[in-house]
């Protein structure tokens, strides 16, 4: 149970999220937010706290004690149901930052939050602050975020979120994020001198668009906008969970190439989510395992995104299980533009590598696709999107390079994707990639 007894605190901050939403001056809820997720997260650490000294004294006793089987048996058992306290409350701490998350995803663009969540000189996750309970300098962080709410800035502790990995206060005035250093002392360790010049090369980026070496890209990295409004089926999601609770097992296909899965407890016909794409290139999410695995980050929280207060507790428990399925296929076709040909490699860091006939090469990255996931975003959205942004792509590409041989497109290639080599088909040529390490932003490559 990831939230377990704590329903009543779990209502409420889902109370106050939605009167956020429905008022983004409502101040007074900011602030309530702020404090009672921090109040369940310090909560679930002193549990978490007691559970692991607990289990440290229980393996010493079963290490250095001369028992009979029957007690040292006894022992293991009492290890074993103790660590699953440590691992339920771990839990309960994630659960509790993706509310923090929800908060700072009503204000910011989701596609700017995310640069909060991986470090500026490589591409991985930046490493989260830790624990909250006994950290020093909390009495000053809240001070910081209490002037921010009493000046009408929206703010939210950065540790009481999965995403914001910056800073000790995240300020959410803008679409971007503006983290602020709270400092408890005058002086500052290595450390801390490390992890302001990361702070200012994000703030740099996000303020410019471009950085040199970002995330350890070679050249310049740029930022472009998606344009196109978002389309998202969000509604069918809910509709669809809404039938299956009813009925105990639900499939809705919103749009061509994509299907929703919900099961609540009734018989699930697996043919029915499975055959319609059987003859198609298609990507299954099983977003239980997402959840309970910690692997949410960075995209829109499903606090948001599953409305009803009992269904999302009912996700959050595991009453309800959801699978997302797309067909690569479709995404493929939908992409096609004059001059392009459109691939899906599914081992390679980009899902779709787009290559023009007479130069340039995009890719489309896997993080990007996975928003039809995890955010819900329509299929063809995501089509209409990219391919509106391949020509400038292109055009850009060709700008900083000049006028593309067929070396330059192979080097291109190489450099993006890694290294191929030809497959020839009865109809078409796929590509067989040794995976990229590097990952690029949502929207173009650079």
């Amino acid at each position: 149970m990831m939230v377990g007894r704590r329903r009543k605190p779990f209502f409420e901050i889902v109370r106050l999220l939605r009167a956020i939403e429905a008022d983004r001056d409502d101040f007074a809820s900011v602030k309530a937010l702020n404090l009672l997720v921090l109040k369940e997260i310090i909560r679930a650490e002193r549990k978490q706290d007691e559970h692991r000294a607990a289990h440290k004294e229980l393996y010493r006793q079963l290490k250095t004690g001369r028992g009979s089987k029957e007690i040292s048996k006894a022992l293991r058992t009492k290890i074993k149901r103790t660590a699953g306290f440590i691992d339920r409350y771990a839990k309960q701490i994630y659960i509790w930052k993706c509310c923090g998350d929800a908060l700072a995803f009503l204000y910011l663009d989701k596609f700017a939050i995310k640069h909060a969540y991986y470090d500026t000189d490589r591409f991985v996750v930046k490493r989260d602050a830790g624990m909250i309970r006994g950290k020093e300098g909390l009495a000053g962080e809240l001070t910081c975020l209490f002037s921010a709410l009493e000046h009408r800035v929206p703010a939210v502790l950065s540790d009481i979120t999965n995403t914001i990995r910056y800073g000790d206060v995240c300020l959410l005035g803008s679409s971007d994020p503006v983290p602020i250093e709270v400092k408890s002392s005058p002086k500052q360790s290595g450390r801390g001198r490390r992890q302001a010049e990361k702070m200012a090369k994000l703030r740099s980026f996000l303020e410019t668009d471009r950085a040199v070496g970002y995330r350890g890209a070679p050249g310049e990295t740029k930022r472009q906008t998606v344009t196109l409004p978002e389309r998202t089926n969000v509604e069918a999601l809910n509709e669809c969970i809404a039938e299956a609770k009813k009925t105990g097992f639900a499939i809705f296909r919103p749009e061509p190439g994509m299907a929703y899965a919900v099961m609540a407890g009734g018989r699930t016909d697996y043919a029915a989510i499975f055959e319609p794409l059987a003859h198609e290139r298609c990507v299954f999410w099983t977003l239980n395992s997402d959840k309970n695995d910690f692997a949410w980050a960075p995209y829109t929280p499903f606090i948001l995104t599953i409305h009803e207060p009992q269904h999302l507790l009912d996700f959050i428990e595991g009453n309800i299980f959801i699978v997302v399925a797309a067909s690569m296929d479709e995404l493929c076709k939908q992409m096609t533009a004059p001059g392009w040909q459109i691939e899906f490699d599914p081992a390679s860091d980009y899902a779709l590598h787009c290559v023009h006939e007479a130069g340039a090469v995009v890719g489309i990255s896997q993080q990007l696709v996975a928003r039809v996931a995890y955010e819900f975003v329509s299929l063809s959205w995501i089509a209409d999107s990219q391919r509106e942004g391949l020509e400038s792509s292109r055009a850009m590409m060709m700008d900083t390079y000049g006028p593309f041989q067929q070396v330059d497109v192979e080097q291109m290639h190489s450099y993006m994707f890694g290294e191929r080599r030809w497959l020839r088909s009865d109809s078409e040529v796929l590509f067989v990639q040794k995976p990229s390490a590097r990952l690029e932003n949502d929207a173009q490559p650079n």
